[in-house]
């Protein structure tokens, strides 16, 4: 028995950090912070947990008044106190059904699950894959809340010796029971094509999972994205996915612009390095071109619209059980959206065929809305989800197929220009404000 999971999309809000010892974000004015640089930080009553030389930043803990002493120092840019990100865990509904026999009815494919995998009928893997593109020669790294790191669909891509967490007290395969954002996103990406489960879009490429976000409370840092990404990029990523945003957006301020700052930074780097990084756009239907808070500042979608960042928004089909030809390429009624902030678009599901009646695809009978989600692997099995979360993945996916045919190497502007020119204009003509320059095609990328 296995069990599904259907679970909406991560999402996340800004929550205080502690009201004691505190931890900052310093940034040095030139992309270097060299040990005569921590050592003024310590003279100001600050320990340096971790520093970024290839940057310009460092993570130092100190009390309350540091920042004003830090931001005094020549040759400082900022002090800026690291800001938590509370993320959603998903509400779970959860049922057992049976396995089905190896040879499922449509695709003849042995893996079992993976009939019920529509987003890559709608990107078509299928057909870059029969061309023989399938992403062996590249690596992505995966920041997300970690990995069932024994899930038999994971294992064989898995580059375990990379795999690295950056949240506090907990290992990368450090798992609570049922939905594993993560390992869903890891395996929309790399799943390996062995006869089991689910496949991912590269099937053939290496992945490593970096933990920045906490799996049992969703929480997350300013500090561990750029400690992630800073890690990815010098580990080998040819390619960073972060299916991760915070909810509602992220006012712009004094304070936040500076740790965007430190992000940019970071993804400036991992693009120097030959690292495309990627994005989900978001799961609260804002339109990143005219929003604002409140107070009236500037509302940003982070990671998505970081300098540097590929932005993915999501579609999904409605009743694709009832009829597997049916659009697949509709605009979810959640994703963020704008000109300002989306690039590209992929497969992400979404709930809105409006009845409860049964379907049965594959073997596996459950409510017909449920196909409409996006299928992956899950801890301890496999799982539907729905989010931009999930779209992300499969432009990573695709961007690892671009990168293996180029051999292993491939810039991330000429990464980028190939999703761009192959992908399928399904909006207006154009760059669209729902689908950017269109719904990712791994076939025409390449």
């Amino acid at each position: 028995m296995k069990v599904l999971v259907l679970a909406t999309g991560i999402a996340a809000a800004l929550v205080a950090g502690g009201a004691q010892a505190a931890t900052y974000v310093v940034q040095a004015k030139a992309l270097a912070f060299d040990q005569a640089l921590a050592q003024k930080m310590e003279a100001n009553g600050g320990q340096v947990l971790r520093r970024f030389p290839q940057i310009g930043v460092a993570i130092v803990e100190a009390d309350d008044g540091f920042g004003s002493r830090a931001a005094r120092v020549p040759g400082i840019r900022s002090a800026v106190k690291d800001i938590s990100l509370q993320f959603d865990i998903p509400e779970a509904i959860s049922r057992d059904f049976q396995e089905t026999a190896s040879n499922p009815p449509t695709s003849g494919d042995d893996d079992f699950y993976f009939d019920l995998q529509w987003g890559h009928d709608a990107i078509d893997a299928v057909e870059a894959w029969n061309r023989g593109f399938r992403g062996a020669g590249a690596t992505v790294a995966i920041l997300d809340s970690g990995l069932d790191c024994d899930h038999p669909d994971m294992v064989p891509n898995n580059l375990a010796g990379l795999n690295a967490s950056f949240v506090p007290g907990e290992a990368v395969c450090t798992l609570p029971g049922g939905f594993n954002h993560g390992t869903h996103v890891a395996g929309t990406v790399a799943a390996a094509d062995n006869a089991f489960g689910t496949i991912g879009v590269a099937p053939d490429a290496d992945y490593f999972s970096v933990k920045v976000l906490s799996a049992f409370t969703g929480s997350g840092s300013f500090d561990s994205i750029i400690s992630g990404i800073t890690y990815a990029a010098d580990a080998g990523a040819d390619v960073i996915n972060m299916s991760l945003g915070v909810r509602g957006g992220l006012p712009l301020n004094q304070d936040t612009n500076e740790l965007v700052h430190a992000v940019t930074r970071a993804v400036q780097y991992a693009r120097s390095q030959n690292a495309t990084v990627i994005a989900s756009a978001g799961n609260d239907a804002i339109n990143y071109d005219t929003a604002t808070a409140p107070d009236g500042s500037r509302l940003m979608g982070f990671p998505a619209q970081v300098y540097g960042v590929l932005a993915v928004s999501a579609t999904a089909p409605i009743g694709w059980a009832l009829d597997p030809t049916t659009d697949l390429d509709i605009a979810t009624t959640y994703t963020s959206y704008g000109r300002r902030i989306v690039h590209l678009a992929a497969p992400g599901g979404d709930d809105m065929y409006p009845t409860n009646e049964g379907c049965v695809v594959a073997g596996v009978a459950v409510p017909c809305y449920v196909f409409d989600y996006v299928f992956s692997t899950s801890n301890n099995g496999w799982a539907w989800a729905g989010g931009t979360s999930m779209a992300a993945p499969h432009v990573a996916g695709v961007a690892a197929l671009l990168i293996g045919a180029a051999g292993g190497e491939m810039a991330p502007s000429q990464v980028e220009e190939a999703l761009r020119r192959g992908a399928d204009d399904i909006g207006e003509r154009g760059t669209d404000e729902y689908f950017g320059r269109g719904r990712v095609n791994a076939d025409q990328s390449l």
